[in-house]
């Protein structure tokens, strides 16, 4: 079944039940009510056009995901407010990223118009700044994952590669 919902700005994402399913952002989970104004949708978009995300992050959860399995892990009422705090910074930061690099690519576009005077260093340029933002992006998402990570015990890390894999 594919949904089709509108968020601020006029986005459209097809597919947003897709989006969760175990086979395609296994790590990552829903995003609760509270972060609901965050479009947890176009969050989990943006990581899947513009970074590493499904491929790298498969095994590395997100904070979602432990929030989600909160009770499986038995995390405490600190670990999840720090897990959430992790999530409020990188959720508006993957989205700004995303509009910045998703700009520099349309540009890209417009400038590679067989219409337009070939201009190879303006796009050897921005080639660049989006190779270096989408790196810098990734780098902060491993960082988030990783201090979501460094929040567990040693028991709840064990209990943690049981629930990879589910939505």
């Amino acid at each position: 079944m594919e949904t089709v919902m509108r968020f601020k700005g006029g986005i459209f994402l097809a597919g947003i039940l897709l989006l969760f399913s175990p086979g395609r952002v296994l790590a990552h989970g829903t995003v609760p009510p509270s972060m609901a104004a965050l479009m947890p949708g176009r969050v989990i978009s943006v990581m899947e056009s513009d970074f590493l995300v499904p491929q790298g992050f498969r095994n590395l959860p997100g904070p979602m995901f432990y929030l989600n399995h909160a009770k499986e892990l038995g995390l405490t009422a600190g670990q999840r407010e720090r897990i959430l705090r992790i999530a409020r910074t990188i959720m508006p930061e993957t989205i700004r990223e995303g509009q910045e690099i998703d700009r520099l690519k349309r540009e890209v576009v417009r400038l590679s118009d067989p219409r337009t005077p070939f201009r190879e260093a303006r796009l050897r340029r921005l080639l660049l700044a989006i190779g270096k933002k989408e790196a810098q992006a990734d780098l902060a998402h491993i960082r988030a994952h990783r201090d979501c990570l460094r929040l567990l015990t040693s028991a709840q890390r064990r209990t943690l590669p049981g629930l990879l894999g589910k939505p």
